[in-house]
């Protein structure tokens, strides 16, 4: 009766081992965004990968270690004025065909209508290496659950706005991670996974992929100031206005 459960246990210890090796060229290069995961019509600006906007947010990146110092690695996404504060109005869209692989029970700011989301598009399941696109601060439909499967372009919550001291805000966030066994989940730039129609939508409105980035080697020289506060660990950076964090659309 032992035996059973400790060849069950070897097996996945074995599975975790062969698949644990670094992201191949082909899983760096895969464009798995298919379809926008935002409504741009909604959306003024982005944050920059690296910049200096809300906390430190960091980890391994998918090539290379993790970079030296606090930075925001995912996009902060600040709505039209007109909708800052508003609940339910602003879309948080399926970037693929997939599922809803977690609903982060750790985050400290978690709440049932403010959630951190990670979706997984469609792969072969029996290979424990996989891309999750994460939303954060998002109101899931009540549909919605772990496991639930969603369509590329299909609405799956929206942006919970009354956040902060003043009870309203004008941002929620976006990130991709890779997760396999034995690793910390790794860090990338979202967008440089979305397909070709979908880097257009954004070039219509005068950004490309380049805008999105700060360079690790300026911020290793650039550090961001803190608050000294913290929130998990993840220390607070203090309120930007400097133009090299986000990028404006062009209306």
């Amino acid at each position: 009766m032992i035996v059973l459960p400790l060849a069950i246990v070897l097996v996945f210890a074995i599975m975790g081992i062969v698949f644990s090796y670094p992201p191949t060229q082909d899983e760096l290069n895969r464009k798995f965004i298919v379809a926008n995961p935002l409504d741009l019509t909604q959306i003024r600006a982005l944050s920059k990968y690296r910049s200096c906007a809300g906390h430190d947010y960091r980890g391994p990146r998918v090539v290379g270690k993790k970079e030296a110092t606090p930075r925001s690695m995912k996009h902060y996404i600040k709505v039209r004025e007109d909708l800052t504060g508003k609940n339910g109005v602003v879309k948080a869209i399926a970037p693929f065909d997939g599922i809803i692989s977690t609903i982060e029970k750790r985050d400290a700011e978690r709440q049932p209508y403010d959630q951190q989301v990670w979706l997984s598009p469609d792969a072969d399941s029996a290979i424990p290496r996989q891309w999750h696109f994460v939303f954060f601060h998002i109101d899931l439909n009540d549909n919605l659950v772990e496991g639930s499967r969603v369509q590329a372009g299909q609405v799956i919550g929206t942006a919970y706005m009354t956040r902060g001291p003043e009870g309203k805000t004008d941002n929620f966030d976006m990130a991709v991670k890779f997760t396999r066994p034995m690793a910390v989940p790794a860090i990338d730039l979202p967008l440089a996974h979305a397909t070709d129609d979908v880097l257009a939508q954004y070039n219509a409105y005068g950004i490309t992929l380049d805008d999105l980035v700060i360079s690790e080697e300026y911020r290793d020289q650039n550090t961001c100031p803190t608050t000294g506060e913290s929130l998990g660990g993840d220390v607070y950076f203090l309120p930007t206005s400097d133009p090299k964090d986000y990028v404006y659309f062009k209306q």
